[in-house]
C-alpha cells in the first residue's frame, strides 16, 4: 500500500469516528432530529469550501465548538499548506468518513425505533 493511500485510509477511519461522536454530540446538545440537520449542514458547509485552507479552518471550528473527544490528525492539525492532490485525496476521505458515520447513525437509529414497535395480534 502507497503512503498516500495508508494516510487517506487513516484520514477517513479518524473521519468515521469523529463523525459518530459529533453526531452524538449533536444529538445531545440539539435532540436527535435537529442532530441529522445539523451534520448534514456540516458535510454540505465542508463541501461546499473549495479552498484547502478555508475547509481545514472550517473543520476545526465544528470540532471546537462540538468538542467531541477526538484527537485531531497532524495533517489537518499542522499549519502546513495541503498541494491540491492532497486536499482533494483528504477533504474526500474526511467527508465520505463523516457521511459513513451519519448513515451507520441513521440505521441504528431505525432500528432501535422499529424495535419499540409492538406487534399486536388481532382476534378474529
Amino acid at each position: 500500500m502507497s503512503i498516500a493511500k495508508e494516510k487517506e485510509g487513516t484520514i477517513y477511519g479518524w473521519a468515521f469516528v469523529a463523525g459518530q461522536k459529533i453526531i452524538q454530540r449533536f444529538a445531545d446538545l440539539y435532540g436527535e432530529e435537529k442532530a441529522d440537520k445539523r451534520m448534514e449542514n456540516l458535510l454540505l458547509t465542508l463541501r461546499s469550501e473549495l479552498i484547502a485552507d478555508r475547509f481545514k479552518r472550517t473543520l476545526i471550528d465544528y470540532l471546537i465548538e462540538v468538542r467531541p473527544e477526538v484527537g485531531i490528525p497532524e495533517e489537518i492539525k499542522v499549519e502546513r499548506r495541503w498541494r491540491v492532490d492532497e486536499f482533494y485525496r483528504y477533504s474526500t476521505a474526511i467527508l465520505a468518513g463523516f457521511l459513513d458515520a451519519v448513515n451507520e447513525w441513521k440505521t441504528k437509529r431505525v432500528g432501535v425505533k422499529k424495535g419499540r414497535r409492538r406487534v399486536t395480534k388481532h382476534a378474529g
